[in-house]
Parts: structure tokens; sequence; C-alpha cells
């Protein structure tokens, strides 16, 4: 891991770097808070360790910086100050520090946080891979319903497309049927009921092609389950 350490002492600089890369990690090191600012700007360290007291941009600043950075993941600090006192602590935790090594630091509980920072960062980093899984099977789960969605769509479509046409001319022809004289009356009651039952279905045919055509999301359900257009 390339950790960032920032700190304007350099003997205090030369202690952390030399203990880190003795751990098998690589050092970027920046001797106050505009070095160190602009170094992450370039590498975006995912661990940060940093003097709290600097000219300039001090540790509390730069880390508000790398907080505010919209697109730059999460990075671990850990901010080194021989402040202490329950104001110190707060006003560090607001800016976004992560965790405190005291100055002069010992080897073990800089180890000891280390390890803790990078535990964390796998977990986040598993986290982040887990998140994007999940965000993928959304959309494809999501694409499948569309299609399928599209697929009842068409179908719902052709259908009523073909219903549609055959009743046009059953209703035509005994609409034609109904102005012919000389019909006895049963006849009469026959096409009545053909008009009647042709005109029924024809409007079940048009609700079906409505249905089709409409946002699932925008169907309600009455009380026998039939489902309706929101806005009828």
């Amino acid at each position: 891991m390339d950790i960032l350490v920032a700190d304007d002492d350099r003997t205090a600089r030369f202690l952390l770097s030399s203990t880190l890369i003795e751990l098998g990690h690589s050092v970027t090191e920046a001797t106050n808070g505009c070095e160190a600012w602009e170094a992450w700007k370039r590498e975006h360290h995912q661990l940060v360790i940093s003097d709290w007291m600097m000219p300039g941009v001090d540790g509390l600043e730069l880390c508000r910086r790398i907080r505010a950075e919209e697109e730059s993941g999460f990075a671990y600090i850990i901010l080194i100050t021989a402040r202490a006192g329950k104001a110190n602590y707060l006003d560090a935790m607001d800016s976004g520090v992560d965790d405190f090594l005291g100055k002069p630091f010992e080897r073990d509980r800089l180890l000891a946080r280390v390890r803790v920072a990078m535990r964390i960062l796998d977990l986040h980093q598993r986290l982040r891979l887990a998140n994007s899984d999940l965000e993928r099977r959304v959309e494809e789960r999501t694409a499948e319903l569309e299609k399928a969605l599209q697929v009842k769509r068409e179908f719902l479509s052709r259908a009523s497309h073909e219903l549609r046409t055959p009743m046009n001319h059953i209703l035509g022809f005994a609409q034609l049927l109904s102005l012919k004289k000389g019909l006895t009356e049963k006849q009469e009651a026959s096409v009545r009921q053909i008009l009647e039952s042709g005109r029924r279905l024809l409007t079940l045919i048009d609700h079906i092609l409505g249905i089709s055509k409409t946002d699932p999301n925008e169907l309600t359900f009455e009380g026998s389950g039939a489902p309706r257009l929101g806005n009828s």
C-alpha cells in the first residue's frame, strides 16, 4: 500500500517512513500540508498519516479537503498530535479524522493503527465491490423485466388488433341485418344480442389494448382484482 506521510518535522517524518517501509509499504512524503494535498490529489492515497500542527495547511485542513473531494473514494486518516483534551478530540473527529497517534509516537501503537486501517480499508473495498455487483444485477434484472414488458405489450397489441378486425366485421353485418325488413321478432332479438355482445367484447378489447400501453405503475386494482387505468 502507498501511504501518504505528512509532517514538517524531518526526524518524525523519517521515523514514520522507515517504519512503514519495513512493513513492506511504499511511502510518499510531504513536508507540509500543501505538499500533502497536492500529492493526495495526484495519487488519492487510501491511508494518510499526518501531523496536526504544520505551517500553512495543517492536519485538520488537509483532512477537510480530502473529505470534501466528491470523487475521492474512501481514505483512512490518522492524525499525529501531542494535543490532548476533549475539545481537540471532537474538533478533529468533526473534521473527518479516523484515528489518532500520540506524538512522539510509539512503534507498536503505529503498527496497531496501521493494521486497523488496513482491515477497515479492506472491508470498505469489499463493500464497494458488493455494491457494484448489486447495482449490476439490478440493472440486468431491470433490463430483463423491461424486455418482458415490451414482449407483453406487443403481444396484447397484436392480439387486440387481430380480435378487433373480425369483431368490427361481425358488428357491421349485424347492423345491416338490423336494418333489414321482414325479420321475425326472434330474429330481431338475436340481432340485438349480437350487437350488444359484440360491443361489450369490443370495449373489452379496447380496455386490454389500453392496459398494454400503460406503465404498470399507473395501474390500480379494484375490489374484484380487475386492473383499471389510474386516471379512469
